[in-house]
């Protein structure tokens, strides 16, 4: 689960815009720069980062589907 950033649901888990699916999923994929390239343009882009880096990083050195589910689900219960 991700938090959006973009003006309309800023705050709100899971509700992103498009940008900010596509820009999750280049981080995902290793891709860190196109994911920040394609943010900069966009209202709210800058925070994206800001509010998931530590989600993103953790999903992305997953090694499997359950081991992204346990990272998902010890991150929520930390805070």
């Amino acid at each position: 689960m991700l938090v959006a950033s973009n003006p309309q649901h800023f705050g709100r888990l899971g509700e992103l815009n498009t940008v900010e699916a596509l820009a999750a999923a280049l981080w995902l994929l290793g891709r860190p720069r196109e994911a920040q390239r394609i943010l900069a343009g966009f209202a709210g882009g800058s925070a994206f980062l800001l509010l998931n880096r530590d989600r993103l990083d953790r999903y992305s050195h997953a090694a499997s589907p359950d081991v992204l589910v346990r990272e998902e689900r010890a991150f929520f219960s930390e805070i």
